[in-house]
């Protein structure tokens, strides 16, 4: 599947991630979701070409001895935890530094398509949803290669815009996952710490395995600007001409005292956090994200 979220050059990379990607969909789920159906119960689905890290038992030997090439058995109920991972289509993820590669929005949708292709390939459910001002385009979560298909083709869609309603979106979330799942947010946290601990203090509270991916753009770690300049927000029509000096003490002061109430309220609820930039090859920060969940 060729596209701009997952590009062959980046799928061949991906690839050889394959053996760590289970550990970012096991880590601390492991013998929480793992199916205990056995025999008839489990229906075969697909054969699946074989990939390192695959459990040789699972080869059919038949198709081996018959093709001389390896394949594994797959089958609808054996999918270890249903994943499903949440983007953030506001319009502050629209925002691109001068000197950065893409918007946050493209960013953090490579990522999402990729940690969906790991885990996809491990025979993993995966679901998405985008959010806005509601949790919109929701893919209840499947196995199977067409599942790639149907996320990326939301992600292809998708235009940031508008205010961000995460806090409520997670509420909404937890109506529908049901049993047990991973979670996975993509957003730059540009929320109300309040509203925002709640909702994920909701599926915490469900058991829900919840990881955060802040996705940032240097210049909001910085702030860089030195001349006059016209500050327009992203979830909003107002504008403002400033002189940066006078407002750089103030905004770097709010956003490093935001920053440490989104860790803490990470830590309070044992949720995982990551803090990524999109100044940063996005193979390295997958590599960073599966090695720390290997840890």
């Amino acid at each position: 599947m060729v596209s701009r979220f997952l590009d062959p050059n980046l799928i061949q990379s991906l690839n050889h991630l394959t053996l760590s990607a289970r550990r970012v969909v096991e880590g601390s789920t492991t013998g929480q979701h793992r199916s205990p159906l056995k025999g008839s119960s489990i229906e075969f689905r697909q054969h699946r070409f074989y990939t390192p890290g695959d459990d040789p038992r699972r080869l059919d030997w038949r198709v081996l001895a018959r093709t001389d090439r390896p394949y594994i058995k797959e089958y609808d109920e054996e999918t270890n935890l249903r994943a499903t991972l949440l983007l953030d289509a506001s319009g502050s993820m629209a925002f691109r530094g001068n000197h950065s590669p893409s918007t946050k929005f493209d960013y953090a949708a490579k990522l999402t398509a990729s940690l969906s292709y790991l885990m996809l390939n491990q025979t993993e459910s995966v679901g998405l949803a985008l959010v806005r001002q509601s949790l919109e385009s929701y893919v209840e979560p499947h196995a199977g290669t067409p599942q790639l298909a149907r996320l990326v083709d939301v992600l292809e869609r998708a235009v940031p815009h508008g205010p961000s309603a995460l806090p409520d979106s997670l509420h909404t979330l937890a109506t529908r996952l049901g049993r047990r799942s991973l979670v996975v947010i993509c957003s730059d946290f540009f929320l109300p710490i309040p509203s925002l601990k709640q909702s994920l203090a909701h599926l915490a509270h469900d058991g829900h395995e919840l990881i955060c991916l802040q996705i940032l753009d240097p210049d909001e770690l910085t702030f860089p600007f030195k001349t006059w300049t016209r500050f327009r927000g992203l979830e909003s029509e107002s504008s403002r001409v400033a002189e940066p000096a006078l407002v750089r003490r103030t905004y770097l002061k709010n956003f490093r005292a935001h920053a440490a109430s989104l860790k803490q309220t990470a830590r309070a609820l044992n949720i995982e956090f990551h803090r990524f930039t999109t100044d940063h090859p996005l193979l390295d920060t997958i590599t960073h994200f599966l090695r720390h969940r290997a840890s």
